[in-house]
């Protein structure tokens, strides 16, 4: 994760999530790429206008990461946000995305989705979305939620080096929705899902809720935890629990850091079709 890109809206959304990119910059070594995509209009003189303002604003948020000591760059791209933020994920060999986001805010974040949202379904790379002010030094508990299958050991090494990069306590979640087994039958499946793992300094969970955002959201409150990581696939066939969609609801509705990312990211960076 040394490559890391901040997509930049210069918001008090986006002042959070540089602040939480330049700490965790600071913790593996990293260098950021803060990047603003200009919308191109009809007239070129608006267009100019706005790139002017935007590297002005892009330039002083460079000077100020600079002081910290953290390498970085600034770039500015010209069109629609999701395909010129996966262009330069791929063009800059970017390793990990670092977004700010304002969280859902009705009709239309429901009908036309926000960006964090799109980025969570598209990117090729895992993302960290924040919501508000985060202390990597204050992460203690991560909540898992997971499908208890036991194939899975590239996705589960990314759980763990979180984990040991946060040291934090893993809170294994799991949401039942009203399934044949019982809780205690999942709470056994889960003890050999962490035994077969290999996984350390966690607690099992399970919790009923007909809804697997609301339960993932409603256990996170209640326990007071840090942040979720959940690990997604494109798949749309209703046997797998965590699509995109799910993940990206999350995401939308938590109030604690959330990180994602897509099972496809770990064997190749191939962005997914959008019709952004």
């Amino acid at each position: 994760m040394t490559r890391i890109l901040v997509p930049c809206d210069f918001s008090k959304y986006n002042e959070k999530a540089l602040n939480f990119a330049l700490q965790l910059a600071a913790q593996i070594d990293g260098h950021l790429l803060l990047v603003n995509v200009v919308s191109e209009s009809t007239s070129a003189a608006i267009t100019s206008a706005l790139k002017i303002h935007a590297l002005e604003s892009l330039t002083a948020l460079v000077k100020s990461c600079q002081n910290s000591g953290i390498i970085t760059q600034q770039k500015i791209l010209t069109g629609r946000f999701m395909p010129s933020i996966l262009k330069s994920v791929i063009n800059d060999n970017i390793d990990l995305i670092v977004m700010g986001t304002h969280g859902s805010r009705g009709w239309d974040d429901f009908f036309l989705g926000s960006h964090i949202e799109k980025i969570v379904r598209t990117s090729p790379v895992p993302v960290f979305a924040v919501r508000g002010s985060v202390n990597t030094k204050s992460i203690n508990d991560i909540v898992f939620p997971c499908d208890m299958k036991l194939n899975q050991f590239e996705m589960i090494e990314q759980i763990k080096l979180l984990q040991t990069l946060f040291h934090a306590r893993l809170q294994i979640l799991r949401i039942n929705t009203g399934s044949s087994l019982n809780d205690e039958k999942i709470k056994e499946r889960l003890e050999q899902y962490a035994k077969h793992y290999q996984l350390v300094n966690f607690r099992i969970n399970v919790l009923k809720n007909k809804n697997v955002k609301d339960g993932i959201l409603h256990f996170t409150s209640e326990n007071n935890a840090d942040m979720i990581a959940m690990i997604t696939h494109r798949k749309r066939d209703l046997k797998h629990l965590f699509s995109q969609s799910t993940t990206a609801d999350v995401v939308n509705h938590a109030n604690v850091l959330v990180w994602t990312c897509c099972s496809e990211q770990l064997s190749a960076k191939t962005p997914a079709k959008n019709d952004d």
